[in-house]
């Protein structure tokens, strides 16, 4: 039987997979492959499990510790291979496997070297029923990417047999691994499979018989996003013709909507503002055709055409027009009703008016996005946009007093990197040191800078808001009041900071994102 188009991913990654193992001389493996691919990847670990035309005798133990500092993390993995193990011992029983691996991760140092030397420990008790050991290294999180490419490097150092290999999963969109080559590191090997989950998608439903207009249409909607992110403005156009046709044929103009929508995406993307303005507009009216036919999402449709529109006149820089289009989208937000929405709406109404210098607006504005907070339970009022809309806020009262309390973000942030600069130094000399109490020692000096450093940060912020003008200090409190957040301590952990030298435009894109 023939392969579909997730297994001819899968028996891919597994050529690919198999041309790194056939060099003895390389150990670590980075995989660059799409953002939207990560998931085909995970895919292809998970099914090494199972014996299929794509899977290996390796055996692919899978660590998402986050990265914090690398004795944090190297005992982090110690532990999660003791756990996983664990939680194994039943299915290594049903394999005919022994069970009676006795590890204890106190007993090697927290360090690159101890991680490895837990691995070797694992795969020597199992070395006859697999091929290769292999630890991929997928933290949900990095807190410093250059002590992560240290400790990387050092596990590289510590002499890794043939058959133990590391893999790291990197995203084109976000590289964080480009600065470990194999010109620097002989047995790094680099590899970009060439999969993509959009692409993927669209053979899979090609490959599945069309059953109706139904699977007509999505057919032509698979294709259409498709080419939004690899094709041209003027190709998502020209296919939308006749998906829009066919959608209107069968009385589907909610599809129609949507299409509308993907055209006006194609051009903003090309920064064809005016004409995405329009196609955003054209979308609406037929979304209004939606709600007076009685659709249960006709509004929500109409909502999502402003803040399309919306976006398009940011990025044009039409401060003024942008904004009505916000108020537009935060009434029918409330009246849906959404909440979320709402807020954001109202923010980026109130930023809109700030950029065009209506003052008396942008804070009407900001106030209404709290008010439309306390409809949300309080600990999920944290979750959504407000916090930035709180800083917008002061920042509208008082722009130097925030341009200060950035700047002791900045600073906190500054000693929080130096700090943990130190904690790497210091856990470097360590790395074959057995002895838990200096591991403690660096772990312990780490977290008092750390708390040294948020300490003064916050007595420096209490004081800037001590000294504020009257308006300010009851602003502060009634943000403080409906986050029911600990700030100042919440805008020093959680409010990014706009570098000044961003223009108007990416500003709006920071505070959209």
């Amino acid at each position: 039987m023939p392969l579909n188009a997730v297994e001819r991913r899968l028996a891919l990654l597994h050529d690919h997979w198999e041309r790194f193992t056939a060099d003895p001389s390389k150990r670590l493996l980075i995989w660059r492959v799409a953002a939207n691919a990560r998931r085909l990847v995970d895919c292809f670990f998970e099914v090494q499990k199972l014996d299929t035309e794509y899977s290996s005798r390796d055996l692919f133990v899978v660590f998402d510790q986050p990265f914090e500092h690398s004795i944090q993390y190297s005992r982090a993995l110690k532990e999660a291979l003791k756990g996983q193990y664990d939680a194994s011992r039943e299915e290594l029983a049903q394999q005919g496997l022994s069970t009676d691996w006795s590890f204890d991760p106190g007993a090697l140092p927290d360090s690159s070297t101890g991680f490895i030397g837990s691995l070797l420990q694992f795969g020597s008790r199992y070395h006859k029923s697999i091929g290769h050991l292999v630890a991929v290294l997928n933290p949900t999180d990095i807190a410093d990417i250059a002590a992560s490419q240290a400790w990387l490097t050092r596990c590289l150092a510590t002499a890794i047999p043939e058959r133990l290999r590391l893999v790291i999963v990197d995203s084109d969109d976000a590289p964080r691994f480009d600065a470990l080559t194999p010109d620097e590191h002989p047995q790094i090997a680099r590899d970009e499979p060439a999969i993509d989950a959009l692409t993927t998608a669209q053979e899979t439903f090609a490959q599945e018989p069309t059953v109706g207009p139904a699977g007509v249409f999505r057919n032509q909607l698979t294709g259409l996003v498709t080419l939004l992110e690899k094709g041209s403005a003027n190709q998502v156009t020209a296919k939308a013709k006749d998906a829009i046709a066919f959608a209107r044929n069968q009385g589907w103009r909610d599809q129609e909507v949507v299409v509308r929508m993907i055209v006006a995406g194609a051009l903003l993307k090309e920064r064809q503002c005016e004409a995405a303005v329009q196609s955003y507009q054209s979308a609406r009216q037929t979304a209004l055709t939606v709600v007076e036919g009685g659709h249960p999402l006709g509004q929500q449709l109409v909502l999502q055409t402003l803040f399309g529109e919306a976006g398009a006149l940011v990025a044009s820089g039409d401060w003024g027009t942008a904004a009505s289009c916000y108020h537009a989208a935060a009434g029918i937000a409330r009246r849906i009703p959404n909440p979320i929405l709402g807020i954001e709406a109202s923010r980026m109404e109130s930023f809109c008016h700030a950029r065009a210098n209506q003052h008396e607006a942008a804070l009407t504005s900001s106030h209404q996005a709290f008010a439309d907070a306390r409809r949300l339970r309080p600990e999920s009022r944290i979750m959504t946009t407000l916090p930035i809309a709180a800083v917008d806020l002061l920042r509208l009262l008082d722009a130097d007093r925030v341009r200060a309390m950035e700047e002791v973000k900045r600073r906190v942030d500054e000693g929080s990197v130096a700090a943990r600069a130190r904690a790497e130094a210091s856990a470097t000399p360590l790395e074959t040191d057995v002895n838990p109490q200096r591991a403690g020692e660096v772990d312990a000096a780490l977290a008092s800078d750390l708390a040294a450093a948020q300490q003064q940060g916050e007595q420096e912020l209490s004081s800037l808001v001590a000294e504020a003008p009257e308006d300010f200090r009851d602003e502060f409190a009634m943000i403080r009041e409906t986050l029911n957040a600990d700030w100042p301590r919440a805008f020093l952990s959680a409010i990014p900071v706009v570098p000044a030298a961003l223009d108007a435009t990416a500003e709006a894109a920071v505070n959209q994102s």
